[in-house]
């Protein structure tokens, strides 16, 4: 049994799906796991090993499936012993256990605006090279695991209200490939407030011209509008989704190398 955890451990610290390994690392008075327990959290909250069950573990999962943490994190749980633990519980054990939650793929987040099929295949080579992704559009038929299969995580939401259904992380990559130019300005004008590390707008010169004069009518200073990268990608002459997908991943490669 042990074994087998442990291949399964590899096997997800070497993969291109987002996972968390969470490990009780200390507990105090009374609790349902003993110290070392593990478990290995998918993004889509699938599991491997446990901490012990019972609420306390449907808590990690829950939390590690919201906040994705990029970096170690320790989160302390209050089992009924009231003692100003982090987390509470509605559990009567009486102790108090410590949870380190180490993340397994730590690829730089990704999110894609829009699933259709250049999004498919930018969803695909952006985990392919350490990006952690996740695809957000607005129809359920693209906005779905079984077209995006390397995606971390998929969201279908309206374009309008973008951080309310799905907080962005700071230094996150963002490419808005939308389905309509509409679509692409709307979620444009929210990224620009968000702490990004790259932002990148497809589209012809002509349509970037027409979106970016319409942001700035709306007041956006000309600084914001310079740091998107727009028309996005390299020009290297892209048609298909593969290739322009090849241009923007290479420019985001750069940018995450510090070439670009």
């Amino acid at each position: 049994m042990i074994r087998d955890f442990y291949r399964t451990l590899a096997d997800a610290a070497q993969g291109h799906q987002p996972s968390w390994l969470a490990t009780v690392v200390t507990t105090t008075g009374s609790t349902p796991a003993r110290l070392g327990m593990k478990m290995i959290v998918y993004a889509d909250g699938t599991i491997r090993g446990t901490i012990g069950g019972g609420e306390l573990e449907k808590l990690v999962i829950e939390k590690v499936k919201a906040d994705r943490p990029a970096c170690e994190a320790k989160w302390g749980f209050d089992l009924g012993s009231h003692t100003g633990a982090e987390f509470h519980t509605h559990m009567a054990c009486g102790g108090v256990e410590e949870i380190l939650v180490e993340p397994l793929h730590g690829g730089a987040p990704l999110v894609i605006f829009g699933g259709g099929h250049c999004g498919v295949a930018l969803s695909w080579l952006g985990a392919w090279v350490d990006f952690d992704v996740t695809v957000y559009d607005n129809r359920e038929e693209w906005a779905s695991l079984e077209k995006h299969p390397r995606a971390g995580r998929v969201v279908c939401a309206p374009y309008d209200a973008i951080v309310s259904h799905m907080p962005l992380p700071g230094g996150a990559y963002a490419v808005i490939m939308t389905h309509g130019h509409q679509h692409d300005s709307l979620v444009l004008r929210q990224l620009l407030d968000q702490p990004l590390r790259y932002i990148g707008l497809i589209g012809s010169a002509k349509k970037v011209h027409g979106v970016f004069e319409g942001l700035r009518r709306e007041g956006v200073k000309e600084e914001r509008l310079a740091a998107v990268h727009a028309p996005v990608g390299f020009p290297i002459g892209s048609h298909t989704p593969e290739e322009i997908a090849v241009s923007i991943v290479a420019q985001m490669i750069g940018v995450r190398n510090e070439q670009g």
